[in-house]
Formats: structure tokens, sequence, C-alpha cells
């Protein structure tokens, strides 16, 4: 009987510390699953697209979030060249170390090149956090190869050839960008304002028209910089395009049909010295 209850003592004290191991792992943070917070809300847009290069960017608000406990996110860019529905060759550039939760804006971005002109690429920002992932799958199409003219600062409006002076200017305000180019005679004066990052010039790529002026609404107003947009005062819709060469120097304006809001064409190519 003796040996019976020291069989049994044995048995309760390793089942004992077998539990007792047990706890001790569930209680080591090296063998939990750390994830505090959801992955982010993540919204993805391009810019500096040019025939052959483009920037992704991923954006998240977290301007009304409050993060009481210390945790951290993944992010990154997946491009998928081809069919949108095919991600058979999708490549996936994720950034280097992880972002902490906080309250604010956050940035990323990724450059690209080696695009085909006038291609259409798909694309998406992500952010992982454990097991929980968003994306925000967009498109973007490289500039097409602009038309050429041989004589500089000489444009046509509806087929009526001028010669240009032109004048780079400051906009006076944030809806109007922040660097324009300013040609012509009354009543035919054209001012042609570009919204880039950091109060640059724009780079060599298709631009494409505003209504009236530049979206500066809350986090637009930071979003639509550098996105391919020119504005040419009230003259200028959805539909009008042109193009910009940049080589460091000079900035050369290039019409080809650029067709303003009152039917009228524009022609031709105009430049001015970076200041």
């Amino acid at each position: 009987m003796k040996k019976l209850l020291a069989f049994i003592f044995v048995i309760c004290v390793l089942n004992a510390c077998s539990d007792s191991d047990s706890t001790s792992s569930d209680d080591d943070p090296q063998d939990q699953d750390t994830q505090i917070y959801n992955a982010p809300l993540v919204r993805s847009y391009v810019t500096y697209t040019s025939q052959s290069t483009v920037s992704l960017n991923g954006f998240i608000d977290h301007s009304n979030f409050a993060f009481p406990e210390t945790d951290a996110f993944k992010r990154g860019f997946v491009f998928r060249v081809g069919d949108q529905n095919d991600s058979s060759n999708d490549q996936i550039f994720e950034l280097e170390g992880e972002v902490d939760y906080y309250n604010g804006f956050y940035y990323f971005d990724y450059a690209i090149d080696g695009l085909q002109p006038n291609t259409t690429y798909y694309y998406t920002a992500y952010t992982r956090n454990g097991d929980s992932e968003e994306t925000d799958w967009e498109e973007f199409t490289t500039s097409e190869i602009s038309c050429t003219y041989t004589q500089d600062n000489y444009y046509s409006i509806d087929g009526v050839w001028k010669n240009a002076n032109v004048e780079v200017t400051d906009p006076q305000c944030c809806v109007d960008g922040n660097v324009g180019f300013r040609f012509g005679n009354w009543p035919d004066i054209y001012e042609i304002n570009f919204n880039e990052i950091d109060n640059g010039y724009p780079i060599t790529g298709q631009y494409f028209g505003e209504d009236y002026e530049f979206d500066i609404t809350y986090i637009q107003r930071e979003l639509v910089k550098s996105t391919n947009q020119v504005l040419i005062g009230s003259r200028s819709t959805p539909e009008t395009e042109l193009f910009v060469e940049n080589d460091g120097e000079t900035i050369t304006l290039i019409f080809c049909n650029t067709v303003l809001r009152d039917g009228t064409v524009l022609n031709g190519k105009v430049s001015a010295d970076i200041p």
C-alpha cells in the first residue's frame, strides 16, 4: 500500500511540473503572438510618373487615433504587370524595419524604373501586423511619347502661329500650385501652373488638366502634389493634356493638340530656364 501511495505521489508531482512548464511557456512573450492592433488602413497613389519611372506611395491617416500600447507594423508595395487579375508575376517590395503606431499621418514610397511608355500597371501599398493585412489596389499609366516641334518658343492658337516670351511665375495661392509659366499677349495670356512636392519643378512627363484650382482640402493638400496635374486658370479641364521636358536647366512645355475649355487648341512648344 505504501508503495502504491508513493507511486501516485510521484505521478502527481510530474503532472504538476508539466503544468507549471506549460504555463511558463504561455507567459513567455517570445512564444506568444505579440500583435496588439490590426494593420492600419492604407491609401495607394503614385507621384512623379514619367515614360519609364514612377514613385509608388502609401498613406496612413492616424490623426484621430490614440495608441496606449506599444506595437509596430510592416509596410511595402505589390507591383503587377499585365493582367490586373494575374498575380503570378507580382513583385513585392517590403520596406526595411517596422513602424510604430502613433497619432498622425504617415507616408512611405518606393521608386520604380525601366517601365514602358503609355502602359498601364497595377499596384497596391500594404500594411501588415501579424495575421492582419490591408491593401488598396490602384492602377496608373505611364506617359505617352510627346509630339515633336523643331522651333522653340513658337506656338499656335487654333492654327495661328505666334512667338512666345516665357516668364516663370510664383502663384499667389496654394490652390494655384507652386510654380507657373506665363506667355502670350492680351487677351490670350496663358498661365501654366504646376503643384509639386517641396516647391520643385515638374519632371519630364505627360500632364493632365485640373478644373479651376488644385484640390487642397484636408489630406488632399499633400496627396495631389507631383501627381501630373496642370492648371491653366479657368481654361483647363480634365481633358486638357500637355507634355513637359525637364533637363535640369530648362523647362519646356509641349502642346500636342491641347484642347482648352472654350475649345481653343494649342500646338507648339515654349521654354524657360530654371531660375
